[in-house]
């Protein structure tokens, strides 16, 4: 019975590695509809829709973007062509989690990602005691989907 609670350290210790090899080397990933996808056809890219003002009536959600990830309509692609940093923030957390099987405990960007190739914006991502910044870059932009992949800093801030 003794050699339980050294598998649950050794396991604790592998899951730990995991998470700090992934957020050395960098992560990109896959946001699609809510469908769930298999592991065989989840691509490794980030995609959010951008809404199109022209096709739809007006809604609260034209309004400019606004600074309160809380609400709902603030968690996707805004009219003027960004992704809301609060969904930017999300997707790295989600993707963290699914890939080491822990989330961190905090991510926070301070700008939205704008929908256009190349653009790149930076987050902060904390993990216990460590910080470390993370570089969002927007890969390509095809109609209303903005794709983007993201990479954890080597060193800690």
């Amino acid at each position: 019975m003794w050699h339980t609670g050294r598998n649950k350290r050794i396991a604790a210790a592998a899951a730990l590695s995991a998470l700090t090899v992934l957020l050395a080397t960098g992560c990109s990933f896959s946001l699609g509809y809510t469908e769930k996808k298999n592991e065989a056809t989840a691509s490794e890219e980030a995609a959010a829709v951008e809404e199109d003002p022209a096709e739809k009536q007006p809604t609260v959600e034209e309004t400019p973007v606004g600074d309160d990830p809380a609400e709902p309509e603030n968690a996707g692609v805004s009219e003027g062509g960004a992704v809301h940093k609060a969904r930017v923030a999300q997707t790295i957390s989600d993707k963290i989690a699914a890939d080491a099987g822990r989330r961190p405990d905090r991510v926070t960007c301070r700008e939205h990602l704008p929908a256009r190739v190349g653009a790149t914006i930076r987050c902060e991502l904390t993990a216990g005691s460590d910080t470390l910044g993370v570089t969002v870059t927007a890969t390509s932009v095809n109609g209303n989907q903005v794709n983007y992949n993201f990479k954890v800093d080597d060193n800690v801030e």
